[in-house]
């Protein structure tokens, strides 16, 4: 055959051949200017020539997408958003205790709107549905439940399922706080410490708020979680309840973390492990009153409220405990420092701590004058003691 003629054979659009199976391959360069080839491969050469004439069509009438575009579309409109959701929250590698909080979330808020809808209908429309029906005294609740929407159907953007994240409502996942956190000054800090009994349970409130740990870290603290020196608690290990079972697991974060114990309580700490640990070191520092496998919160608050009446200060909480030390640490620390000791795995928790403390403008500008004067004027010291800076300098 002449050049000629093999050039007249050619097709004018898309490309066919035949494979070494004896099968025909399709293809062809799309608008995008990529080459697109059939999914599936033809028998006969005629079903190959159908398949590029359906594709040039799209491609005249303004139709066009990739195939493989339209495929996941396809496919996105049989999976409903149940289906994927329980595939995204197996596949995922999470702690038991959150597992079943998204399962307990898809089922409480989230399945009987938009369960059976195809995760690829989805659209925003649908979405401010679903949330303007969530009732609106769970704020906290209905934050999480956004959130775990938001984050699946993100996943289902990267998979080619959704063009678009639908979920776009303003401040859905950043509700009003209940009650804003309650936080102790250093002196009433200390006084709480001195005032709760039993004594043992100094220690505990020390510890929480100086190094920040959550109430599952500090419960599941064993003596081997110290050095021998007592400067430094390893945070490796929490402890959870879920449903009358202890769970033992990583942090939060899923991340083991190191804790320089501030100088000025390492006494205390030392005098506990001495005079109230077992010996072992498996020994917990607050075991539980009557069986069971940790010190249970209720308890310890049943303890902690008549300290915190004898301040003045009813109105906190044990988490407030965490407070004190995100706002301490705040102080004399950058984000990263603070993400760190408190074991933040995002910027946004320690974030609410800075901003906290960036309201100290004017002892900054103390501070300043004291580095152009030569050291630490009576009004910086002023500025610094009325924020409880002065003794948290000193600890390092």
């Amino acid at each position: 055959m002449s050049s000629t003629q093999r050039k007249r054979s050619r097709r004018s659009w898309g490309k066919i051949r035949v494979l070494p199976s004896g099968r025909y391959q399709a293809s062809y360069v799309g608008k995008d200017l990529a080459r697109h080839v059939a999914r599936t491969t033809f028998t006969a050469k005629m079903d190959a020539e159908y398949w590029l004439g359906d594709e040039r069509r799209l491609i005249e009438r303004g139709e066009w997408t990739p195939p493989a575009q339209r495929e996941a579309e396809s496919r996105a409109r049989i999976i409903t958003l149940d289906e994927y959701a329980e595939t995204w929250i197996e596949q995922r590698p999470l702690k038991p205790r959150t597992r079943k909080m998204y399962k307990d979330m898809m089922r409480l808020h989230i399945s009987d709107t938009l369960g059976a809808v195809g995760i690829g209908a989805l659209t925003g429309q649908a979405v401010r549905a679903w949330y303007a029906k969530l009732d609106p005294k769970r704020a906290r609740s209905n934050s999480h439940a956004y959130a775990l929407l938001h984050a699946i159907c993100g996943t289902a953007v990267k998979d080619g399922l959704l063009q678009a994240n639908p979920c776009h409502i303003e401040r859905a996942m950043n509700p009003p706080r209940k009650r804003e956190p309650v936080i102790l000054t250093v002196a009433e800090l200390a006084a709480v410490a001195d005032k709760i009994r039993p004594a043992r349970l100094k220690a505990l409130v020390l510890l929480s708020a100086w190094c920040g740990l959550r109430w599952g870290e500090v419960s599941e603290l064993r003596r081997k979680d110290f050095d021998a020196d007592c400067e430094v608690v390893f945070i490796g290990r929490a402890v959870t309840h879920r449903s009358g079972e202890c769970n033992v697991d990583t942090p939060k974060s899923g991340k083991a973390r190191a804790v320089v114990i501030p100088p000025h309580i390492r006494d205390d700490i030392r005098h506990h492990l001495d005079t109230r640990t077992g010996s072992g070191p498996e020994a917990l520092l607050f075991p539980a009153e009557r069986g069971g496998c940790h010190l249970n919160d209720r308890v310890f608050r049943k303890y902690l409220d008549p300290a915190l009446a004898a301040v003045g200060r009813e109105d906190a909480r044990v988490h407030d405990m965490r407070h004190f030390a995100g706002t301490q640490v705040a102080r004399v620390g950058n984000l990263v420092e603070t993400m760190h000791r408190l074991g933040h795995s995002t910027v946004k928790a320690s974030l609410l701590y800075q901003q906290v403390v960036s309201g100290r403008d004017a002892e900054i500008a103390a501070a300043l004058s004291a580095l152009a004067t030569g050291g630490l004027g009576t009004e910086a010291k002023a500025a610094a003691e009325a924020n409880g800076q002065g003794h948290e300098l000193a600890i390092g």
